[in-house]
């Protein structure tokens, strides 16, 4: 018996007419039997791969660079010689489609990641000088660029990176890049709606498919085997079509039993009945089509090898499943995700006759199944079909309505902008990294590798710097945080701050700086946590801190080794007891807290802790930057991944293997939990917690471990709440990730976390970022851009012209439960002498800020409450009362 393909569902699947007599496919006497194809799977997402085995490397058909360069190939950095200067980072491995039967594919490779752990001096604006693409043994140059669209031959290209940096330092990596033929297991299935008639064999039916989806099982069983999709109760043909392998010339018999509609199976061009047919060795053109009659019911099953079946990606016509949205402005501008099948590389979005701008994803590429678009502008209103072409077809059109007018506050829109001195000039902030919106309005901003910290006071309309002062404690700064116990007018800034040249591994701390109003900028340091790990020589440190309800810290610490084996790339340090981890600091003990963190040895590898109110809260977590507390009180960091070529992958507590192939380098979103493990190793808390000897990849199912929610590329760092009322309270709750930002622009996603803190869907936001998050009062994000010099806005556009009270949010939003402090209440239009109430008690002592905004004293309250001005309110809560 031939291994089957069955396809059914309750209310109706690939189904057909008649009684529900079920006929057995039994292969001919005569026919030998098939030898399994080994059929080579493409994979689509380049970030998804994996290294393959080197055979050879063909010529590029992309012509060899002949103009200047920057930088020759370079050799690889010996393994044992220190990193201390530039980084190559090549991304992939690639791996794409031969779509078109060329024999070759067009790939955008992706160099912007590469960096330098010297910090250019002021007034330097690009830290990478230049960058060389080359093949690995001819060193043939194929061009100078950060990123590089080049097109490949079928088989496996091994491509070399080299970066020089503003210091002259060299750095070389390799990466992989791999053309298939696009041939896959199992058949891509259409379904059209309404269709009651089967086509001629090999055409498709004039109504354009809704449905598709590719089974590499090809085995339906229930409804959920084909995507769980929702199959109507009316008439609808299904088709699913690719190649039948013959592994040896013969008689093939397909057993086809079908109920309440009409079915047919055909074979290199021709139906196929009961006698079988007689086919060569080799492949041929396979087709399953199903004319379901109208009714609640219906069942197909086809009984053939599904070892024998394929089909090619190049061949799938695009279908468009869904859309994130309906309807937007005539103005355009409006960000829409469409989600299907078949869009492949080159493809094109067309709205209502009008090309949209197609935004690439964070590895520089749509994905076979997901594009975001931006809408283009519409001569007038009305509904404006939607569709992707492709080589292999154009899809089925989804509506979208335009309406009258520019964008309204219920479409989020968002300008590319930068933050500007009072001449309009971009700012200069040289080195800023880590930035936070102080409960003071002020923006503070700490320099990685310079360790400054500045204060700024900027308006939020227009974007531009007002008013600056700074001061230097030294060391890198990549977090700046405020306790929101603190509740004094002038607030203490808490500096995370890691002395990464000292050469000692505990030289980590928390420094508080008060900000002072008059007589300077900042108050003298005094330092809040000492002791905490750093990896000399390197980048991990200390990151920025979330708080808990009784105001302890949760403060993410960077781990010291790669995947938890030293090595010199990676400072040649080992894991110590409080490194990898987000640490609790348990600043609720108020006067009786000892921050001071001691050891029983200077040896990290075996040390154990002897001092200091600071402990494990998550375990493996390798290089968070940020720990963001949700508001639906959940907590969050994006974790950067492994790399290759920087240490050994710890796999026990006495084993370790090679990266290659067991280590995986995406950046990982973590939902944290207490005593949670997160798959970065560290054998020294192994001793005792043996779960943490083992390198656990971001989808790993094992005891103790909690995968990872999304996995981004690298490197992802910035992470905020959007807890603003604008568009609606259409972003209210939503998480923004921003991508590390080097040469290019970067890349913002957002995703929506429920009330009770579950993911939504991550989709790209805008292209433009840079290595942290601000969020400001009224909805922009300010993002420091560390080796540009400059902060990048993404400013929020909304009218507020005859819109009545608008309130968007609370600075600070969470506070102790006794009130009486102050807050500043964003919004527009409000009267002269408002009425506000937070929680529905009086907010006292209001105080206009111009036409934007108000100050009052709050009342005592509890949980989570809305703000209210006027009888103004918004969706959800704007402020959360403290347990303290």
């Amino acid at each position: 018996m031939v291994s089957g393909l069955t396809i059914t569902t309750d209310d109706g699947a690939f189904g057909a007419d008649g009684g529900a007599a079920v006929v057995t496919a039994t292969p001919a006497p005569t026919e030998a039997p098939a030898a399994e194809t080994p059929v080579a799977t493409p994979v689509t997402h380049p970030q998804n791969a994996t290294d393959g085995a080197v055979a050879s490397t063909p010529a590029p058909v992309t012509p060899e660079y002949t103009g200047t360069v920057g930088v020759q190939p370079g050799q690889l950095s010996n393994p044992d010689d220190p990193d201390d200067g530039a980084h190559a980072v090549p991304g992939g491995p690639y791996v794409a489609v031969d779509v078109d039967g060329s024999g070759t594919a067009t790939i955008l490779l992706e160099g912007t990641g590469s960096h330098t752990h010297l910090a250019p001096p002021a007034g330097t604006s690009e830290s990478v000088v230049a960058y060389t693409w080359s093949v690995f043994e001819t060193e043939r140059i194929l061009g100078v660029t950060p990123t590089l669209t080049a097109t490949f031959p079928a088989g496996l290209t091994r491509l070399l990176l080299t970066v020089k940096d503003w210091n002259g330092d060299v750095h070389a990596d390799v990466t992989n890049v791999t053309v298939t033929d696009g041939v896959t297991a199992g058949l891509i299935c259409y379904y059209h709606p309404g269709v009651k008639a089967l086509p001629p064999i090999g055409q498709a039916p004039e109504v354009k498919p809704t449905y598709a989806a590719v089974v590499d099982d090809v085995s339906f069983v229930q409804l959920s085997d084909f995507g769980g999709f929702a199959f109507a109760a009316d008439a609808w043909l299904g088709r699913c079509i690719g190649s039948y392998t013959a592994g040896a010339a013969g008689t093939v018999v397909f057993g086809v039993g079908a109920t309440a509609g009409t079915a047919r199976v055909a074979v290199a061009g021709k139906a196929v009945g009961a006698a079988g047919v007689t086919l060569p060795a080799g492949a041929h053109a396979f087709e399953v089509v199903f004319a379901k009659a109208a009714g609640p019911t219906a069942a197909l099953t086809v009984d053939a090898p599904a070892s024998a079946l394929t089909h090619k990606a190049g061949d799938v016509v695009p279908v468009i499943s869904s859309m994130s949205s309906t309807g937007g402005p005539t103005s355009g501008g409006a960000r829409v995700v469409l989600r299907g099948v078949g869009f492949l590389p080159g493809e094109e979005v067309n709205v209502g006759g009008n090309v949209a701008t197609i935004l690439a994803d964070t590895a520089g590429k749509t994905s076979d199944d997901e594009i975001t678009f931006v809408t283009p502008p519409a001569a007038a209103a009305g509904a404006a079909p939607v569709t992707v072409t492709t080589t292999a077809g154009t899809s089925n059109a989804i509506a979208y309505t335009y309406a009258s007018g520019a964008a309204s506050d219920a479409s989020p829109v968002y300008v590319e902008e930068v933050l500007r001195d009072a001449d309009g000039n971009e700012y200069e902030l040289h080195g800023g990294g880590a930035i936070a919106l102080g409960p003071d309005g002020k923006i503070y901003v700490g320099n990685v590798g310079q360790g400054r910290v500045h204060k700024l006071s900027v308006d939020f309309q227009t974007h531009t710097v007002v008013d600056a002062c700074d001061t230097e404690i030294g060391g890198q700064i990549l977090g700046v945080s405020f306790n929101p116990t603190d509740t004094a007018a002038e607030p203490t800034l808490l500096v995370s701050i890691g002395d990464l040249k000292g050469g000692n591994w505990d030289s980590g701390r928390v420094v508080k700086l008060k900000s002072l109003a008059t007589g300077g900028c900042f108050g003298p340091p005094e330092d809040l946590v000492t002791g905490l790990p750093v990896q000399i020589g390197h980048d991990h440190a200390i990151g920025r801190p979330a708080f808990r309800q009784n105001g302890d810290m949760l403060l993410p610490v960077g781990g010291m080794t790669n995947a938890g084996t030293k090595h010199p790339s990676s400072g040649d340090v080992a894991e110590s007891p409080l490194s990898g981890a987000v640490v609790k600091v348990a600043l609720s003990k108020g006067t009786a807290f000892d921050g001071k963190i001691t050891y029983s040895t200077n040896n990290p590898e075996t040390a154990q802790q002897t001092g200091g109110d600071v402990s494990v809260w998550a375990a493996g977590v390798r290089n968070g930057l940020s720990v963001e507390r949700h508001s639906s009180s959940t907590f969050w960091i994006v974790d950067n991944g492994a790399n290759p070529g920087f240490g050994d992958i710890s796999v026990s507590c006495t084993e370790t293997v090679g990266f290659k192939g067991n280590g995986d380098i995406h950046d990982r979103l973590l939902k944290l939990e207490e005593g949670g493990y997160y798959g970065h190793p560290n054998p020294n808390r192994g001793a005792t917690d043996t779960r943490q000897c083992v390198y656990r990849k971001p989808n790993d199912v094992a005891p103790g471990f909690t995968p990872a929610a999304h996995l981004f590329d690298a490197s992802t760092n910035g992470l905020a709440t959007f807890q603003n009322n604008l568009y609606n309270g259409a972003l209210k709750g939503n998480l923004f990730f921003s991508r590390f930002a080097t040469d290019f622009n970067g890349t913002v996603h957002t995703a929506p976390v429920s009330t009770d803190g579950e993911l939504g869907d991550v989709t790209v936001f805008r292209s433009y970022s840079g290595l942290s998050i601000a969020v400001t009062p009224y909805g922009s994000l300010y993002m420091p851009q560390v080796r540009k010099g400059k902060v990048v806005v993404l400013a929020a556009q909304y009218e507020t012209a005859g819109r009545g009270t608008m309130v968007l949010s609370v600075t600070p939003n969470r506070g102790p439960k006794a009130g009486g402090y102050r807050v500043y209440v964003a919004g527009h239009n409000f009267a002269a002498s408002p009425t506000v109430t937070v929680g529905g008690k009086p907010c006292t002592d209001a105080k206009l800020d111009g036409s934007v905004g108000l100050t009052c004293t709050m009342p005592e309250g509890a949980g989570k409450v809305a703000a209210v001005v006027d009888g103004a309110s918004s969706s959800g809560h704007d402020f959360e009362y403290l347990d303290v």
